[in-house]
Parts: C-alpha cells; structure tokens; sequence
C-alpha cells in the first residue's frame, strides 16, 4: 500500500464501506512522538478498521511497536513494547461528542476528515510514561556489549574537580 498515511481520509466514506487500513509508520514520521524517542530507526505496525455505529463512523485502531525509549535513570535506550487496541468515535464537531455514549472517546475529524498517522500517533502518546524507565532497575545502565553493571553517576568526579580547583 503507498504511504497514504499522512493524507486526509474522509472518514465517512470509510465507515460506509467498512474499510481495513494496514501499514507500516516509521516513527520519523511522527512529529509529535519524535522529540520522545532515543531513535528514529524502526516503525509501528498499524492497523485502523473504519465501521458505523449508532449512525457515526467508528475506528478500531490497533498498533504495535518497540518503541526506543531513553530511561531517565541511566540515558540508555529502554524499548517500550507497545500492543495498543482503542475504538473511537469520529466526530466533525466537537458537539456532537455530548450526543455519544461514554466508554468510546471522541476524536475530532474536522470536515469528516483526518490523517490515519494523527490516530495512530495518538495511540502512541498515550503510552510512553512521563519519566521513561528500565521496569527492572538492575537492568539500568547495563551496557549491551557485556553483562557488567556498570551505572553512570552524574557527579561522580565532581568531588575531584572541586580539590583541583581550590
């Protein structure tokens, strides 16, 4: 499939015929979610089922990553497994989320239309932590060459700069 991802989709017309959207985005194409990553390198697999319900058109947005996190504790990368599955209301006007029922969020598609990489990014932002870090801390700063535990301490030479100093 080309990379139509970052093209606006009318998604009326998608939920009118029931379309299924599979592809793959490269986290370089997400804006958003760049300034939080260690690396560009890699993609999230993404999968969006366009549906109506109740009259409005409905996404089922399922997506899969590695995302490459940076732990705050030790700067070193610190992949997040991401298997992320939503289902949300696509609305023209933000008035018309009052009318929906709760349990399904809205997302706003002005005109009917919206960039599936925007439901995608979405998806992503809701699952990378505020402080990014190693779920086991005796994993931080562990260097991927060998097994040693070797952690970086900020002020470690302080102490000995402040002697030479004086």
């Amino acid at each position: 499939m080309p990379a139509d991802w970052s093209r606006t989709v009318d998604v009326e017309r998608l939920a009118d015929v029931g379309e299924v959207r599979e592809f793959d985005l490269p986290y370089a194409e997400l804006p958003r979610l760049v300034p939080e990553l260690a690396s560009l390198e890699g993609v999230a697999r993404c999968r969006i089922a366009f549906s109506r319900e109740r009259g409005f058109p409905v996404a089922d947005i399922d997506v899969r990553a590695r995302l490459p996190l940076r732990c705050q504790r030790c700067l070193r990368m610190a992949p997040l497994e991401v298997a992320q599955r939503s289902r949300v209301w696509l609305v023209a006007e933000p008035a018309a989320a009052d009318r929906l029922e709760a349990g399904i969020e809205p997302v706003l598609a002005p005109d009917g239309r919206i960039a599936l990489r925007d439901l995608v990014e979405e998806e992503l932002l809701l699952v990378v932590p505020l402080v990014p870090r190693h779920e086991n801390e005796a994993d931080c700063g562990r260097l991927a060459s060998d097994e040693a535990d070797v952690r970086q301490t900020p002020f470690a030479g302080l102490g000995e700069l402040l002697k030479r100093g004086n």
